[in-house]
């Protein structure tokens, strides 16, 4: 029951038609923003949907656009997300047609950071003869778009080449439905932070500032002990 549901949504999904185009902005701490573009053709609109997910927990919905164009319903939404993995819980409905898909972003050893993003669509079964069919009959094939901007200096991504741009830390990834039938797909980007400059200037500050500190209260000390040598003299 649960993979005829898998199916007949996913039918339901490709057959209205969905072009995603996503721009994703990552923040050094985790949270960060996104501006998403989701043409479907449905003879509705569904602003109830953005307004449940606008709810969710780490979400922050900035604003939103719902416009029709013949058949197609054009849904402009951006948002920010605490984290990542309120990011992730955006995802929250049953679904093979999986464009939203899951992003880990992971520490590791030499200050790197590792990103992925999977994504999916239909059954993970190449023999699977309903979708074979469907994917057969399809007509128009739309694309997933995704562009990450991304807060450290990029080392090396599955992205190709001329959809990387080093400078501006900025990667690009597009995927043609057509080919995704019973596919899972990896976005992988793998970071380095940069040396931490201000933490060492900063902390060479505060060792100045308890150096100076310290002659000061021990020449204060000598200074309180010659006066009450002289005082004593005196008397």
């Amino acid at each position: 029951m649960k993979r005829l549901a898998l199916l007949l949504l996913t039918l339901i999904v490709l057959a209205g038609c969905v072009h995603y185009d996503e721009e994703l902005w990552l923040n050094r701490d985790g949270s960060g923003r996104a501006k998403l573009r989701v043409v479907h053709r449905s003879p509705y609109e569904n602003p109830e949907e953005i307004m449940r997910k606008a709810a969710l927990p780490g979400i922050s919905l900035q604003n939103y656009n719902i416009e029709r164009r013949g058949a197609d319903v054009i849904y402009t939404i951006s948002f920010k997300f605490k984290n990542v993995e309120a990011f992730n819980n955006v995802n929250d409905q049953l679904g093979a047609a999986d464009f939203w898909g899951k992003i880990t972003l992971n520490k590791e050893p030499g200050r790197r950071i590792t990103f992925k993003r999977r994504i999916s669509l239909g059954s993970q079964e190449s023999d699977d003869d309903f979708e074979n069919i469907f994917s057969k009959l399809q007509t128009e094939n739309p694309t997933w778009n995704y562009k990450l901007h991304v807060p450290w200096k990029i080392i090396s991504s599955n992205a190709l080449p001329e959809n990387v741009d080093m400078a501006g830390r900025t990667l690009f990834w597009s995927f043609n439905t057509n080919n995704m039938w019973n596919k899972q797909e990896l976005m992988t980007v793998e970071l380095r932070k940069g040396f931490p400059w201000m933490l060492v200037v900063i902390g060479f500050i505060a060792f100045v500032l308890l150096v100076f500190i310290t002659h000061w209260l021990f020449r204060f000390a000598r200074k309180s002990h010659l006066i009450e040598r002289l005082k004593h003299h005196e008397e």
